[in-house]
């Protein structure tokens, strides 16, 4: 059977009656069921043909300008597509030239003992040459004050500083008052 006939079928639905029964506690009417709508024809649009596209005619000098700017696009699209990647290049060749450093400095804080006492070793070597290389300016002497012989020489004198009386806590007061 094909597609055609399985929907053009007419389906007959019997219904069957069923006697209700009759129960003394329900005297509700059961609703009937009704027969199913009989499914309607389907009517088949016809298919549209479609038509044929037509083929733009070109001349000769139409498709060497078209072929022309083909070949120039491909050029700009190529080139365009070379200075990207030198770009990339460029930005990945710095950052690995970034991670480098910083594996580098992370290296060098980790020096060994004893590369550590040599590095110690050149800058105090280092730090002497300076030290060589550049004179310590002269202090000028300090000039001597002009005493005469029956004149004493007194130092000055230092202002006194009143001495604070002490400030006794609870504690302290009740100890003392303890020995009494």
């Amino acid at each position: 059977m094909s597609d055609k006939e399985l929907f053009e079928e007419k389906v007959e639905v019997e219904v069957k009656e069923i006697a209700p029964l009759e129960l003394e506690s329900e005297s509700e009417p059961e609703p009937v069921i009704e027969p199913e709508p009989e499914p309607e024809k389907v009517i088949e649009k016809p298919k549209k043909e479609k038509k044929p596209k037509k083929k733009r005619v070109l001349t000769e000098a139409q498709k060497e300008q078209l072929k022309a700017n083909l070949a120039k696009g491909r050029a700009t699209s190529l080139a365009n597509r070379q200075k990207k990647k030198k770009l990339k290049d460029i930005a990945k060749e710095e950052q690995t030239i970034e991670e480098d450093t910083k594996i580098f400095e992370s290296l060098k804080k980790k020096l060994t003992g004893k590369q550590l006492a040599e590095e110690n070793q050149k800058l105090k070597a280092e730090l002497a040459e300076l030290k060589k290389a550049k004179p310590k300016p002269e202090r000028p002497p300090t000039p001597v004050p002009d005493v005469k012989e029956n004149q004493k020489v007194e130092p000055p004198k230092m202002p006194t500083i009143p001495e604070k009386k002490k400030v006794l806590t609870a504690r302290q007061k009740m100890k003392l008052l303890r020995g009494l």
